[in-house]
């Protein structure tokens, strides 16, 4: 008979002097020292990484204006494609004038061609252009905190203007984890000394190029508070 037949307790025997291994072993590591905690300087600069990409980028980090690069809706698209692209475009401009402003309208739409870039068939298989729009301002919305409960436009003046029912979470979780990748950013929690534990913190999407100037402004100030407490706690 295939061992596999068997209930998985008989597949365990152990003789007693195993036992007494084992127990031998198990006091040997509950007795040895315990690391230390991670710094809170540590732990904010990885939250800091996965907001940003990398270490690198967040040593980069400056605050000016993301600038208008002209990326164009690809040529080679078939029309219907085209024509989602560009009626989803109008949406997140029309938004962007609405609530926020000309750099966030930007980065919303960076956010879309790099959404189909990755995964097109996120941006095809919308229900509609307008419930597509609502997802890519949901992911850069949270990226950013310009969305409740950190920022103060609701999901549902949103849904309001742009005539949807679907919460905009339905459709932002998949624009999220096209942007994304293969990688999916694990959420880090901010320490609390670096204002974090709040309710909800900044979706790590880990694209630098879609936070807004003041975004990393505010991103700025932890990460060189950081890199003190970093440098203050290394020994002379």
């Amino acid at each position: 008979m295939n061992t596999y037949d068997y209930p998985y307790d008989d597949l365990i025997h152990l003789c007693p002097e195993c036992r007494d291994l084992m127990a031998d072993v198990v006091r040997t590591v509950s007795a040895l020292p315990k690391p230390p905690p991670e710094p809170d300087w540590s732990c904010a600069l990885r939250w800091l990484d996965s907001l940003c990409g990398d270490r690198g980028s967040v040593l980069a980090l400056d605050a000016a204006a993301l600038v208008d690069d002209g990326a164009p809706v690809p040529e080679a698209v078939p029309a219907h494609e085209r024509e989602r692209l560009e009626s989803t475009l109008a949406f997140l401009d029309a938004v962007a004038q609405r609530y926020f402003d000309a750099e966030v309208g930007l980065a919303l739409r960076r956010a879309l061609l790099i959404a189909f870039d990755r995964r097109p068939g996120v941006v095809t298989g919308a229900r509609s252009g307008a419930l597509l729009a609502l997802g890519v301002i949901w992911a850069v919305g949270h990226a950013n905190g310009l969305l409740h409960p950190v920022g103060s436009v609701t999901d549902k003046e949103l849904r309001g203007y742009l005539g949807v029912t679907q919460p905009g979470s339905s459709a932002g979780a998949k624009v999220r984890d096209a942007i994304v990748g293969s990688y999916r950013w694990r959420s880090v929690e901010r320490p609390w000394t670096y204002a974090g534990y709040r309710s909800r913190d900044l979706e790590p999407l880990g694209r630098v190029e879609l936070l807004v100037s003041g975004t990393r402004a505010q991103l700025i100030e932890v990460r060189d508070r950081a890199l003190a407490a970093q440098h203050a706690d290394r020994p002379p």
